[in-house]
């Protein structure tokens, strides 16, 4: 099978030996991309010369940008050629036949209906290595967000307060509506209709239920291939600290909650019951609970200051 209609973007940040075995895992594929998009936004970085002698079995292109992860993927699209485009985290490993599978699901859709299509995320190999009490908290964690109905993990569905479930632990392929970040194709005919929302705060947290949103407001499906894995080791390295993330993950939500979901009073109940244990489940966490009630705060304040803002005479909005 050729892979000449393939293009894989991955976009970068201070990862480069993360990178390295990304790549590599990308080299051993079954099914090799046509090309490979990278868009870097590290602060030091030798990963340019690094593609330039890796004897890759693919060409590539190399970009170097402002850092901001929706910037970066738009940046990608753009300069990419391939009528299927694959996008991986800079932290993950893929299964030989990752790319064959998923580019079957596409080959097989004769009528064009499916527009993404998303893998199945094995858990680190590492994830046994965790102490014991790291692991009970892990637990008592997700038992909060289960309660709060934030939990990530489920049929691949939204939620009716407009969060993202993920079917990772599903061995049944499905249509779904969410797609995850680390691992999304589309068709590129999607691109024509949406992309990636560069209003996102920070490094782009939830990027992935809007996309996912986009990609069904368009009127695709989304399909999960089970078949198709990968392991998502989640690097440590520079990612947001527990303030940072915590803020950005409530404005984040409160800007997807507002820009894609009807503003109905169940809707809205809900919303602020999910905000409710954003706050609980850092009740002990000081930092990741101040960073909750400050993006409570930024959010509200954005929201008044759209309501306030003078809209334009009819005859101007064009």
């Amino acid at each position: 099978m050729s892979g000449s209609e393939i293009s894989v973007i991955i976009c970068t940040k201070n990862r480069f030996n993360d990178f390295k075995e990304t790549i590599l895992s990308l080299v051993r594929q079954l099914c090799v991309p046509d090309e490979l998009i990278v868009v870097d936004a590290s602060d030091q970085t030798g990963i340019d010369d690094y593609l330039t002698d890796a004897d890759l079995p693919f060409k590539f292109k190399y970009f170097h940008t402002r850092p901001g992860l929706t910037h970066q993927r738009n940046h990608g699209i753009q300069n990419s050629t391939g009528s299927m485009l694959f996008f991986f985290d800079d932290d993950v490993i893929l299964e030989r036949d990752y790319i064959e599978r998923v580019h079957k699901v596409f080959e097989s859709d004769l009528d064009h209906k499916i527009g993404a299509v998303g893998g199945r995320i094995r858990e680190s190999k590492f994830a046994d290595q965790v102490p014991f009490r790291m692991r009970l908290l892990r637990l008592r964690y997700e038992i909060y967000r289960l309660i709060f109905l934030e939990s990530r993990q489920g049929n691949g569905e939204f939620r009716f307060s407009g969060m993202p479930t993920h079917p990772h632990d599903l061995d049944t392929s499905r249509y779904v509506e969410c797609l995850s970040g680390c691992c999304m194709a589309f068709r590129r005919e999607v691109f024509f209709k949406t992309g990636f929302d560069e209003n996102l705060k920070g490094y782009a947290v939830m990027e992935d239920a809007d996309i996912s949103k986009q990609v069904l407001n368009t009127g695709y499906l989304i399909y999960y291939e089970a078949s198709a894995i990968l392991e998502h080791k989640t690097s440590p390295h520079d990612r947001l600290n527990e303030k940072e993330l915590a803020e950005t993950r409530v404005m984040n939500y409160a800007y997807l909650f507002r820009k894609n979901w009807p503003q109905t009073w169940p809707r809205i109940l809900s919303f602020y019951w999910i905000l409710l244990g954003m706050f609980l489940i850092h009740l002990r966490q000081p930092a990741a609970r101040h960073g909750v009630m400050e993006g409570i705060r930024r959010s509200m304040r954005e929201k008044n200051s759209m309501k306030n803002k003078p809209s334009l005479p009819q005859d101007k909005q064009e």
